[in-house]
Formats: structure tokens, sequence, C-alpha cells
């Protein structure tokens, strides 16, 4: 009796075997794919959720920003425009301040020669009580 082999007979069970195998972890591979979507699935809501809460207050900060950058370019339109207005305002505010100062110092000077011209009379005092 004699047996003959070919390529043919040799290599096709093997490919059928591989095909099979391959096929077996093809479906491994998809049954995990498949956990990992369903798990995935929640995040991606979150990740949804987040993504309009951070969309509404950027907006709303840009909004802020934006009213913000307005005003102060009014402000300061309005500043460079009234420059000797300001200028006069703060000679007068100084003015004040110089005043105040000086009625200060005097007021702390008269104080000072009072509590001077007083210390005698408590050191006489104080010389008839022992």
């Amino acid at each position: 009796m004699t047996f003959t082999l070919t390529w043919q007979t040799i290599l096709l069970p093997l490919l059928v075997i591989a095909g099979i195998a391959a096929l077996v972890y093809l479906c491994l591979v998809l049954a995990k794919v498949l956990d990992t979507l369903k798990k995935l699935d929640p995040v991606l809501a979150d990740v949804k959720q987040i993504t309009e809460a951070a969309s509404d207050i950027t907006t709303k900060a840009d909004k802020t920003v934006n009213g913000m950058s307005d005003s102060v370019s009014a402000v300061v339109t309005g500043l460079k425009s009234n420059k000797g207005l300001i200028r006069n305002v703060s000679s007068v505010v100084g003015a004040t301040t110089s005043i105040i100062g000086v009625a200060k110092a005097a007021g702390s000077r008269k104080a000072r020669v009072a509590a001077d011209a007083s210390e005698p009379k408590k050191a006489k005092k104080a010389k008839k009580e022992k």
C-alpha cells in the first residue's frame, strides 16, 4: 500500500485549522470590544455633559470679558479726552492733602507744647501731695 502526499493534501487541512483558530480569535476580540463599548458609553455621556457645561461657562466668561473690555475702553477714551480735568483734580487733591498735613503737624506741635507745659504742673502737685 502506497500513500502519496501532495503539498495540497498537507497544506489544505493546516489552512482550515488556521482559519478556524483565526475565526475563534476574532470572535473573542469582538466580544472584548463590545464589553469595552458598553463601559465606554457612560463615560462618553459624562464627557458630553462636562463639555456642555464648560461651553456654557466659557461663553458666559467670553461675554463678561468682552463687556469689561468695552467698559475699560470707554473709560480710557473718557480719560484721554479729559486729561486737563484730571490734572486739575489731582492738583486740587494734592493741595488739599498738603493743607491737611500742615494742619495735623501744627495740631501735634500744639499738643506737644501743651503736654510739656502740663508736666511741670503735675510734678508740683506730686511734690505737694508727698
